[in-house]
């Protein structure tokens, strides 16, 4: 289990803040108990105009410690940035999906090897940080059900597909992505991660049409195409779709559109989502609000 540890922040409300990192994802959450989360983070910018998460972190005076990192899968832009924010904070908790993923090649990257390598010391780790592997099902009542985050992929079925999957299917680590949905006072937020067409269909099979619906939809795999289950999608029925995307990189723009409105980081910057105790949520938007 997690160790309990936090400080509060505030009683009355989550923070969700979905930061502009580019071309890949970042998403860090305050909830009430104190349990600041960071959800992936991206340091490899393309751009001067992205914002550098861990920065923007201290600047938010968010930045007592890290109290839960997840990784929703084990692709470096979803974990670039994650030595530096070992260095400078405590990372008290650290999510992981089982995967056997080898990386040797790093010229002509954008990445840094001293990324993956904290990654991978960070497995098997007991303590400072903790690793942790949940799976659908994963019921830890003190710790993270208390937030309202439930598991909802992958399943040991969606561990076995990666497995099997040859080591060149793109979809390989995506079949074993967290997909999380955040809680709080009747509110809903669901993290795609980068979650595959068949492990939306798994979801849909375990869990029934109406644990899908959420007032915030964070698409999968920064919106791209070949991430889009339209017939699980459309019992989510969101407010607003979030896309995480750079730059010149195009995504399912017509598809997301004719179901909500979407925020897209490349043109409104980090956007925040506040869910209050009421009930009722407010959205903040950096730039073209």
């Amino acid at each position: 289990m997690e160790i309990n540890e936090g400080k509060v922040v505030d009683g009355k409300h989550v923070m969700i803040h979905f930061v502009d990192v580019g071309k890949g994802n970042c998403v860090i959450i305050q909830f009430p108990s104190g349990h600041t989360t960071f959800v992936d983070i991206d340091n490899s910018h393309t751009s001067e105009e992205n914002t550098e998460p861990i920065e923007y972190f201290k600047s938010k005076k968010m930045d007592y410690n890290v109290f839960r990192f997840i990784l929703t899968h084990p692709d470096m832009d979803h974990m670039s940035g994650l030595h530096e924010l070992n260095q400078k904070y405590d990372i008290i908790n650290f999510w992981d999906t089982e995967n056997e993923k080898k990386l040797t090649e790093w010229d002509n990257t954008p990445y840094k090897e001293e990324d993956w390598d904290t990654y991978q010391s960070f497995k098997g780790s007991e303590s400072d940080p903790k690793h942790l592997e949940y799976l659908r099902g994963a019921d830890q009542k003190c710790c993270f059900v208390g937030d309202g985050i439930t598991v909802l992929s992958p399943s040991y079925k969606m561990l076995k597909e990666s497995k099997d999957a040859p080591d060149g299917d793109s979809e390989k680590y995506h079949h074993l992505s967290y997909v999380l949905m955040i809680e709080y006072s009747g509110l809903r937020v669901l993290l795609g991660g980068d979650a595959s067409k068949k492990a939306w269909d798994d979801i849909l099979e375990e869990w029934g049409e109406d644990a899908l619906k959420a007032n915030i939809f964070l698409a999968p795999h920064h919106g791209s195409k070949n991430n889009v289950n339209e017939e699980v999608f459309k019992h989510i029925k969101p407010d607003y779709v979030i896309v995480s995307v750079d730059e010149g990189t195009t995504y399912a723009y017509n598809y997301y559109n004719s179901i909500s409105t979407v925020l897209t980081t490349k043109h409104y910057g980090t956007i925040k989502v506040r869910l209050q105790s009421n009930g009722k949520y407010t959205k903040y938007l950096e730039k073209n609000g």
